[in-house]
C-alpha cells in the first residue's frame, strides 16, 4: 500500500548575491528567520526575500521510504506575487 506525506517549503534568495535557498515554510516565513548566506555571508530575512512557496507531495512505499516527490501546489502568500 502506497502512502503520501506533504511538506510546505519556501524558496528565497540572498538579498546580496542572489543565491537561492529552500527551507521549511514554518522556519522561513512563520518565524521570519534571518539567514546567513553560505556564499557571501550576508545576513538577510528569509520572509522578505521569498520568491515562492509550494506544498511538496511525497509518495512513501510500504517500508516507509520516499519513492517520489512532486509539487502538489504552489501556495499563495503576500510575498509570493507570482
Amino acid at each position: 500500500m502506497e502512502r503520501k506525506a506533504w511538506f510546505d517549503v519556501a524558496v528565497f534568495r540572498c538579498a546580496n548575491c542572489g543565491r537561492f535557498y529552500v527551507d521549511a515554510s514554518w522556519y522561513a516565513v512563520a518565524l521570519e528567520s534571518d539567514i546567513e548566506c553560505g556564499v557571501c555571508h550576508t545576513n538577510f530575512n528569509a520572509k522578505k526575500e521569498l520568491t515562492d512557496r509550494a506544498l511538496l507531495e511525497f509518495m512513501i512505499n510500504e517500508k516507509g521510504k520516499i519513492r517520489e516527490v512532486m509539487i502538489d501546489k504552489h501556495l499563495p502568500s503576500k510575498e509570493n506575487k507570482e
